[in-house]
């Protein structure tokens, strides 16, 4: 473990968690910016905690940020266990959890600390924003998300996510047993104790690492669906896996249309099709209605069918690794 050039710990206000886990294109910049922006707000301790890095990103925080950060390093984990390990460093009433591909402007924690004062708010963020020069994957799907309202949520993205420390002990943490999904599920128990989250624009950062081709889109999509799971209840409906169930029961029927159907061909191909296209085209006819940003309805009808395919192959490996613990 490194010293830190930051603040003395009786002054430090805001604990700043960064995991880190083979990102090493990505953390001279991120890191950078984090780390300044730290420095400039002047009551902040930054810790970095590397998951068992194999790219060198472990080596690359030391020889960048030594003296400017805490350094720690894990042999393995969530990464839920990692962000709750970073946590436990510190004792600063507020914590922020910022991922290691994300660049914030260098008033960040000061607007931070703002946001907190003037909502009141348990738990606070925003979502992620484009990169320079995007590519057209992410910058459709970004925009497709894109409302242009803050206020009031029901979860926040835990690449840019800040919660008041009581609260995050309250709850228990992160659920270090989940793959993914973690931070709708905390924001779940945040709002189940009663806690505000509240998303400010003021807090946007850009996000580096978005997936930018049709193959990467389809695995960060399934691996993210890995843990659609941990926020479904008996009594709040998680619409992304209400709606990934949709497109499955459509491509069965559309497998039977196919099969069994007593149509003409050409009937029977327009059924198969609809039927397949079906939840992708009504989420994106959503999304068009909500969205303040211009995107492409093609475009965006493609990456929502890539979207479903992904959570429903995800939704099989549950069941598979399901079965080998049974």
């Amino acid at each position: 473990m490194s010293s830190s050039a930051l603040a003395p710990e009786h002054e430090v206000r805001i604990d700043i968690v960064v995991p880190v886990y083979n990102k090493i294109k990505f953390v001279r910049d991120s890191v950078g910016s984090i780390a300044d922006a730290a420095e400039a707000h002047g009551a902040s301790r930054l810790w970095l905690v590397d998951n068992g890095s194999t790219d060198g990103s472990y080596e690359l925080l030391l020889e960048q940020f030594n003296g400017r950060a805490r350094i720690l390093r894990l042999t393995s984990g969530t990464i839920s266990a990692v962000r709750n390990f970073g946590a436990r460093q510190g004792n600063a009433l507020s914590l922020s959890f910022i991922d290691c591909d994300c660049v914030v402007g260098v008033d960040y924690f000061r607007q931070l600390e703002t946001v907190f004062t003037e909502t009141g708010a348990e738990g606070t963020g925003c979502k992620v924003v484009l990169p320079p020069h995007p590519t057209w994957v992410e910058a459709v799907w970004n925009r497709m998300h894109d409302d242009g309202s803050e206020g009031p949520r029901e979860w926040i993205n835990s690449a840019n996510f800040a919660v008041a420390r009581d609260v995050f002990e309250r709850v228990g943490g992160f659920d270090e047993q989940l793959e993914t999904g973690e931070d709708a599920e905390i924001c779940q128990r945040i709002r189940a104790f009663g806690g505000r989250l509240i998303e400010d624009r003021r807090l946007a950062v850009a996000h580096l690492d978005n997936a930018k081709t049709l193959p990467t889109f389809f695995r960060k999509e399934r691996w993210r669906g890995l843990g659609m799971l941990g926020t479904v209840s008996t009594n709040s409906l998680d619409k992304p896996t209400a709606m990934t169930v949709m497109h499955i029961s459509a491509l069965v029927a559309a497998v039977g249309v196919a099969v069994w159907a007593p149509l003409d061909g050409w009937a029977r191909l327009l059924i198969f099709l609809a039927l397949l296209w079906l939840a992708p085209a009504v989420t994106v006819v959503y999304r068009r209605r909500s969205s303040v940003a211009a995107f492409s309805l093609p475009r965006g009808v493609i990456l929502y069918q890539l979207y479903y395919l992904a959570r429903s192959n995800a939704l099989v490996i549950i069941a598979l690794r399901a079965l080998r613990r049974a």
